[in-house]
């Protein structure tokens, strides 16, 4: 290498400090992925501000507007340059916060990030001032340091003017990605961006059931809660009728983890895990610690590759959780992952069996879920325009808007500051938004308010700040109490059962008042089979009974086979398989369980052990006894075969009997249910 080339190297190579404007992009990357990750940051910090209501409107799938509106407690003044500034934060004072989190935010980082890829304009009030104060960051130029205010440093500078306003925050988030226009490119079409901004919306909504959210985008409605508090009505208002039907509450609590919301029966299961939601202390995230426990605790409730659907809040003391994870802020660590999620697997377990889980043999076909939709809407339509309106609703329908603000306009009031806006032919901000939701109390004339003195909220003795959220019921207006359940499956009906008979050479019918019970034959002794080779083990604390064959099978297994068979062998010894080691793959199966006596006993063991090939089984010892049982059932009785009827009498008394007769162990429903008035409905007996 030439000595130019060298001295070149290591002028290239030598280190310097880049710019804040450098620094700002880069930080900006790992909080700011999409505009849905600016929804999700604006919306975080509106609920830490002890928001109320929240509106959040987008143009162009959030690349050209998004403005979020709260009706929190502001920002001072003086800390709106502190907002713009990189790790600085009201949410914490020093690392011991970090063990006690209970806002959203934390890091400081959101806003700094957000206006350094965009146009950020910010128009704030609080309670105790006169007037707002709106502010604009100027692109692309950076105020220099002041040695004697150390506060600027690495801000953007920012030009600020008072302004009429009500009391909150609005934030307007202008062509995003501007200055980095690779990052622009990536972003997908307006559609998809609004989706996900759809989505992130819906789970800010279950989070927050007792916030109401208002999301728009280019002009037309997308989402409005209530901010009634009711998890089963946004539930209802998310994902429809049919499925807010056939939702279970969840409450559980041992002292320190506090499990709430709901889950769904088999029926409403999913083909991915994406109707999975959970929120810890109130925070959305990704977990698949949580996603494993729920899953565990439906057993053998699922069919393979079917997921429940849930919608579940975890309270746990924020010591306990660890939410300093990434920036995005969506993943966390527990401190006793064991503990939670043996208490998620059982109490989901225990919810979900307090129940008769026998589905409907005829629901409501898809015109008819339409036709019952409109009405109940109506209906409801028709009781709010009875129902009389609350004072600070009446106040809100008709609101004076502050000073300075007009609804089709942007009127700044004469200052002796330059008035500074940016792009002002898109939408401006006014009141259209902010006023038109009703939960959101009016505001008078600039700095006037329609609370009272006593009803303003003050700061607390702690120190925290007007507006910081305080632990409260969550679900106050959610019945999580479980409904009174006319049973079928009850010994004192079961005298009244009446066998009709066998159809198909698979299914009987059992006719009990007004009901009919379809019963799947081949299910039904799966689940008797199981739940014997359960019990057993259970019982003895051992081996189950076992059968011997005469003479020994021998089969030999390939090098993977072999690593899962010897993966699990105690399990299998313990179902009451024998099975001898020969050597060089070879083994020799002596014995197999009781129950399975009759079936191929060579061809049942290579397909449990091709099974668990393809399962990640967890390492709970009663759950990989329970996975092995239940692939071992093969030897039920199959479907198109002809029973007696007193074989199938013999059969469905002890299905009855069986603690969990709903699902076979693969989770295909057992046994559904009919109602004559299903049938006079169909009929046209009932209109």
């Amino acid at each position: 290498m030439t000595s130019d080339r060298t001295e070149e190297l290591i002028n290239d190579m030598k280190i310097h400090v880049l710019s804040a404007d450098t620094i700002g992009r880069i930080a900006a990357g790992e909080v700011v992925e999409r505009p849905a990750s600016v929804v999700k940051e604006l919306v975080e910090n509106a609920i830490d501000a002890g928001a109320s209501a929240v509106t959040v409107e987008i143009r162009d799938g959030g690349a050209s507007l998004i403005r979020v509106t709260d009706n929190g407690c502001g920002i001072e003044p003086e800390d709106i340059p502190l907002a713009f500034r990189r790790h600085a934060t009201s949410k914490i004072r020093d690392d011991a916060d970090l063990q006690q989190l209970e806002t959203l935010g934390f890091r400081g980082e959101a806003l700094a990030s957000i206006a350094a890829v965009s146009l950020v304009e910010i128009i704030t009030k609080t309670r105790k001032n006169l007037i707002g104060i709106r502010a604009v960051n100027v692109p692309e130029t950076y105020a220099e340091p002041a040695e004697s205010d150390p506060a600027t440093e690495d801000a953007p500078r920012l030009e600020t003017e008072e302004i009429g306003a009500p009391d909150g925050t609005t934030i307007m988030v202008r062509d995003l990605f501007y200055n980095v226009p690779v990052r622009k490119k990536f972003l997908r079409s307006a559609r998809t961006e609004t989706g996900q901004i759809a989505g992130l919306m819906e789970q800010f909504a279950l989070s927050h059931p007792d916030i109401s959210f208002h999301f728009r985008a280019d002009g037309k409605e997308k989402l409005h809660t209530t901010g009634s508090g009711d998890l089963k009505e946004l539930i209802y208002r998310i994902y429809g009728r049919e499925t807010s039907r056939l939702v279970l509450p969840v409450r559980a609590d041992d002292g320190r983890l506090r499990l709430e919301g709901f889950i769904g029966r088999p029926e409403a299961s999913r083909g991915s895990r994406s109707f999975e939601v959970f929120f810890v202390n109130g925070r959305m995230l990704r977990s698949d610690l949580l996603s494993t426990a729920l899953e565990m605790g439906y057993r053998t409730d699922l069919m393979q590759h079917r997921f429940p659907f849930a919608v579940l809040h975890l309270q746990l003391p924020p010591s306990d959780v660890d939410v300093n994870v990434h920036p995005n802020k969506m993943e966390i660590r527990f401190t006793d992952s064991q503990k939670i999620r043996d208490f998620i697997d059982e109490e989901v377990h225990r919810a979900l069996h307090g129940y008769e889980l026998i589905p409907e043999a005829l629901p409501e076909t898809y015109s008819e879920q339409l036709q019952r939709q409109r009405e109940e809407e109506a209906d409801r339509e028709a009781q709010l325009r009875q129902e009389s309106v609350p004072e600070p609703f009446e106040k809100a329908r008709q609101p004076v808007r502050p000073a300075g603000i007009s609804h089709g306009g942007y009127e700044v009031p004469s200052s002796g500051a330059s008035a500074v806006s940016l792009h002002e032919d898109r939408i401006p901000y006014g009141a259209d938004l902010f006023f038109d939701d009703r939960r959101i109390p009016s505001a008078g004339p600039a700095g006037t308010n329609d609370l009272t003195e006593e009803e303003a909220p003050q700061d607390d003795p702690a120190g925290a700040p007007a507006g910081r959220p305080v632990q409260m019921e969550l679900f106050s207006a959610t019945d999580l109490t479980p409904p009174e359940e006319d049973r079928f499956l009850t010994r004192e009906k079961a005298a009244s059962f009446r066998i009709v008979g066998q159809i198909f050479g698979t299914y009987w019918i059992v006719e009990e008042s007004e009901r009919l019970l379809l019963i799947d034959q081949h299910a039904a002794h799966e689940k008797i089979n199981y739940e014997k080779i359960m019990r057993r083990v259970t019982e003895r604390g051992g081996a189950s009974g076992s059968q011997l064959l005469m003479p020994p099978r021998v089969v030999t297994l390939s090098g993977r086979e072999e690593e899962a068979y010897l993966r699990c062998a105690d399990y299998f010894r313990q179902l009451g398989y024998e099975i001898e080691d020969l050597g060089q793959g070879s083994y020799a199966l002596r014995g197999i369980p009781t129950e399975l006596f009759g079936s191929d006993p060579e061809e049942l063991f290579r397909d449990t052990v091709d099974e668990i090939m393809g399962e990640r089984l967890q390492d709970k010892p009663q759950l990989i006894l329970s996975r092995i049982a239940t692939m071992s059932c093969k030897a039920a009785v199959k479907g198109s075969t002809l029973l007696k009827y007193e074989e199938a009498q013999a059969l469905i008394e002890a299905l009855l009997q069986s603690e969990d007769p709903y699902h076979c162990p693969h989770g295909r429903p057992s046994m559904i249910i009919l109602h004559k008035s299903d049938m006079d409905r169909k009929f046209k007996r009932l209109v």
